[in-house]
């Protein structure tokens, strides 16, 4: 009986990580995620940038991805090109410890964008770096690692909830070549 015991509660005290991981979207159902949310192109067009690109649904290496290309320049006070979806329900980031990519790029710096509810602007975000190589390799983005844009964002995205994520190529000028294979929460 104490073995019964002991193993029910190793079980409720699993991380909650391990057992509450999810799955946003690995184009099972391409351009829509798990949630039945599309993904959408946004580039720096919208205020005024001249940076231009384009994203499909393509296979690398074996594994079907949304792939972001484009140059993306800083003319203009521009400087981004991304890929995003709204959340809905929106996550809870009390609910998980951070955001998971599968990507495959080519050696330049990218970002991930989380949105809240406190992030009203369309220049607020919370931001995480990174650099995609080009292979498949799996980015893990704890939430205590995000960087809010502005002075007067709370600090922390924790304890918030998600409204949207996007995959940004920007803030330099270059060429973006990034593909996503999977995204989710963990």
């Amino acid at each position: 009986m104490k073995k019964i015991t002991f193993l029910i509660l190793l079980l409720l005290c699993q991380t909650k990580s391990f057992s509450s991981a999810m799955i946003l979207d690995q184009l099972k159902n391409p351009n829509i995620t798990n949630q039945s949310q599309q993904w959408k192109f946004i580039t720096d067009q919208v205020m005024g940038g001249v940076s231009v690109g384009k994203f499909e649904v393509e296979e690398i290496e074996d594994m079907k991805c949304y792939r972001m290309t484009g140059q993306v320049s800083t003319k203009n006070n521009g400087g981004f090109i991304q890929i995003r979806t709204e959340l809905k329900p929106e996550i809870n980031t009390k609910e998980y410890e951070g955001l998971y990519v599968k990507v495959y790029g080519n050696k330049k710096k990218y970002s991930l964008h989380l949105r809240t509810g406190l992030t009203l602007a369309p220049w607020q975000y919370y931001s995480f770096n990174f650099s995609a190589v080009n292979n498949w390799m799996l980015i893990r983005a704890p939430f205590n690692k995000f960087k809010k844009s502005n002075f007067y964002q709370p600090k922390n995205i924790i304890g918030q909830k998600i409204k949207s994520v996007g995959i940004v190529a920007g803030f330099d000028d270059f060429y973006s070549d990034i593909c996503l294979g999977e995204i989710g929460f963990y």
